[in-house]
């Protein structure tokens, strides 16, 4: 096989794995909406292994330029454009990739704020759940706890 084959191959494969990591960043939205936890863990996990597959696939792409001399931070524009022949099929998989990388990087980012809203959401929560007990205290603060807390407030 030639460099070029090999190549593409390897970037390919990388392609297909980011379109299944956005495929289920997409579906993650949808879980956290929905509250759905237990799914959310299972995509998680799914999740986990295809950026390990992403991890080994990476590791193949480094040997192959090792293997064939160009060093490893080399953008793969530079390397698209010195390999002979016709390049086309490298190119298509190169845009797509960074389509693909930049939806991603946005969907994640979407999951990041929701997870985070969710969060703030839990925390306003359990903090007016445990303040409910106690007596409106206004000017000094009483020396003994109330007692009635259903969690301890100190930190």
């Amino acid at each position: 096989m030639t460099f070029g084959i090999e190549l593409e191959s390897i970037l390919e494969k990388e392609l297909n794995n980011l379109i299944k990591l956005k495929d289920l960043s997409f579906k993650k939205t949808d879980m956290i909406i929905d509250n759905r936890i237990k799914d959310l863990e299972e995509t998680t996990k799914i999740e986990e292994s295809l950026i390990n597959e992403m991890g080994l696939l990476e590791e193949e792409r480094e040997r192959l330029l090792n293997t064939w001399g160009v060093a490893l931070d080399t953008h793969v524009s530079v390397i698209i454009e010195k390999i002979p022949g016709e390049n086309k099929g490298l190119i298509n998989i190169k845009d797509k990739m960074i389509k693909e990388i930049e939806e991603l990087h946005l969907r994640n980012k979407l999951n990041e704020d929701l997870i985070k809203e969710n969060l703030d959401w839990i925390d306003f929560n359990i903090n007016l759940i445990s303040n409910i007990h106690g007596d409106p205290v206004y000017g000094k603060k009483p020396n003994k706890p109330s007692g009635n807390s259903i969690f301890d407030k100190k930190v």
